[in-house]
Order: structure tokens, then sequence, then C-alpha cells
């Protein structure tokens, strides 16, 4: 059977991904992405408040593929108290709207980068997929506000949807509305469980095998759905209700 372009492109990805698991596990303490942005996001929840749930947001959804524990920072933050007076420091509204705006500019990362290489995949695909997307006008938006609302990953939908050049705004007000629900619902789920499940998040430890194995799993599964988006014959599908 012939590959096509997506085929090729999804093989070089593969072994990237295991170049990358081959490094990790050969050096552990010394080149592991989780262990980096763990620091970070403890750094940034504890020192920078607001502006750091904006920007560690950003930045957990811009990291395409790659897991980012970004929702540590809004939680932590929606249940932070001041060390004498013992009043919260943080409103869990505003850290919610602002770590929302944050992870949805940082999303959106997903999409342009299926937009720029959109060129790159095997045309007939991605116009089938395009074809589908319009025939379901409301399926689509209802399912990236789904992804936005949840901790699944969106890029398993919305590089597909970039590379089929769909509206961007179309994608940006459902995923700017699941993303602020996700993060209202984490910072003050920080609210009331911080002062006993913070200690856990203190005291947890990412260098274990468990989370390297995790983080290699994570990445290979988005890897694998993006790919079978993108692979499947969207054509015989598009003109269903």
């Amino acid at each position: 059977m012939k590959l096509q372009k997506t085929d090729l492109i999804f093989l070089f990805v593969l072994s990237l991904i295991g170049l990358y698991s081959l490094i990790s596990f050969m050096f552990p303490n010394t080149f592991n992405l989780i262990i980096t942005s763990y620091e970070i996001v403890v750094s940034f929840s504890l020192f920078v408040g607001y502006p750091g749930a904006f920007v560690i947001s950003l930045l957990g959804n811009a990291t395409i593929l790659f897991p980012f524990p970004y929702i540590g920072v809004p939680f932590i933050l929606g249940g932070i108290r001041d060390g004498v007076s013992g009043v919260f420091l943080y409103d869990p509204i505003i850290i919610g709207i602002v770590a929302g705006i944050g992870a949805t500019i940082g999303e959106m990362t997903g999409y342009l980068i299926g937009y720029a290489g959109g060129c790159l995949l095997d045309q007939e695909n991605v116009s089938g997929f395009r074809r589908y997307a319009d025939s379901h006008p409301r399926s689509i938006p209802l399912l990236i506000w789904f992804l936005a609302a949840t901790p699944i990953p969106d890029d398993v939908l919305l590089v597909p949807l970039g590379a089929s050049k769909y509206h961007w705004m179309k994608v940006l007000i459902p995923q700017l509305i699941g993303k602020i629900m996700f993060l209202l619902t984490i910072a003050w789920a920080g609210r009331f469980g911080l002062d006993w499940i913070g200690e856990l998040i203190l005291s947890s430890d990412p260098l274990n095998w468990m989370t390297r194995i995790t983080e290699i799993v994570a990445i290979l599964m988005v890897v694998i759905v993006i790919y079978l988006m993108i692979r499947f014959d969207w054509n015989k599908h598009a003109t269903s209700s």
C-alpha cells in the first residue's frame, strides 16, 4: 500500500517521540519536560498571582503534544491564603477568566500549526474533513466547547480544523467559553480543596517512572488521534446530518 504524505509525517513524528523517550529514560534527572514545567507551575502559583495564571495557562496550552500541568496554577491560586490573616489572596472568578483567556490564546497555537501545515497533508483528506465540519454547523462548535471544558487535549480537534481552514472565529468563541468554565471550576476547587490537597501537590515527585511513562503515553495518544482524524475518509460522512 502506498503511503500518503500524512502517513509519512505521522511516522516522522513517532520517530521524534521515540527519540525523546529514549533520551528521557536514559537521562531522567536532566531531560524531562515534566520536571521543568512542574517547578515553573509551583513558582508562578506562589509568587506571581493573576499574571502567572494568564502566562502559565497560555504556555500550558501552547505546548503542542507535550503535557504541561498548568491547571495547578489556578487551583493553588484559588485556595492560597495570607500566612498571617488567613484571608484568601485571589478571587476564583478573576482567576478563571484570566486563566481562561490565556488558555484560549495558547490553545489556538494548535489551530495555527494545523493551518500552516495543512499544505503538507493530503488535500483529499483535509477537504473531506472540512466538508464534514461545514455540514455539521452545530455539532462542531459544541465539540470544541466540550473539549475546552474538560481536561481532554483540544489539539486532537483544533489541528485538523486548522488544516482544513475552518474559520478561526468559530473555533475561538466556543474555545473561550469552555476554557473559562473549566478554569473557573478548577479555581473554585482550589478554594475548597487546597488545604487538604495542597500538601499532596507540593510533595508529589515529578521524577518517578510512572510520571515519565504517563507523559509519553499522553503524547502518543494525542498524535495518534490527530492522525486518525486527518486520515479518516470524511467524504463518506460529509453530507450526513
